[in-house]
């Protein structure tokens, strides 16, 4: 029985080093890499068939205050909601409320590439200097245009945050009106020369 026994045992020994475990190793890292790579394809594939908007301040027509609405995404998007935090929007004038208000339920098609503005009319050195409440948060949602699955987001811009930015852009300001300004000017005396000149030709 002892000797069956030993016979068994220098069997399974002689069997597990005659198998090749470099080769099943190998093989399993291969199905590894392949079943990542397809992970990874699918991925991103996913996200290029996927809608993505950012909401971001920017300043249009020297320091009014706007956030523009961007489709960063490789398929065309449509805007379903815009909500306001309401301690931001009292504040604002009475009618762009209103407008504000309305965009809780919209459909603003945005395409690859392009850009939707949404203005507060109202200056961004107004908000510094008399708004109690200079963060504006926003609640939004949209879908890939034509579909029905929404994304939800939320952002939140603090004014205050971008001050040292619009001191410097209210330099480029001034100095840009002080050339206007002068422009205008030397148009006036360019002007008022020729009609001088013409006044002063003799006739013949």
């Amino acid at each position: 029985m002892e000797e069956l026994f030993e016979r068994l045992v220098i069997a399974v020994e002689q069997q597990s080093s005659t198998f090749p475990w470099s080769d099943v190793i190998s093989t399993f890292l291969s199905f590894a890499a392949i079943l990542v790579t397809i992970i990874l394809w699918q991925k991103e594939r996913y996200d290029r068939n996927c809608p993505h908007m950012q909401i971001s301040f920017e300043l249009v027509r020297s320091t009014l205050a706007c956030l523009t609405l961007r489709n960063v995404s490789e398929v065309p998007l449509e805007v379903k909601s815009l909500v306001y935090n309401d301690d931001f929007t009292t504040q604002l004038p009475e009618k762009v409320q209103k407008r504000l208000k309305k965009m809780s339920e919209t459909n603003i098609a945005i395409f690859p590439g392009q850009k939707w503005v949404v203005s507060f009319d109202v200056n961004v050195f107004e908000i510094l200097n008399k708004y109690e409440v200079q963060t504006v948060g926003i609640q939004y949602e949209y879908c890939r245009y034509g579909k029905k699955k929404r994304y939800k987001e939320t952002i939140q811009i603090d004014f205050s945050e971008y001050s040292s930015m619009l001191v410097y852009i209210s330099d480029v300001d001034e100095f840009k009106n002080s050339v206007d300004k002068l422009e205008k000017t030397v148009e006036r005396l360019t002007t008022a020369l020729k009609k001088d000149d013409y006044n002063g030709q003799e006739c013949n």
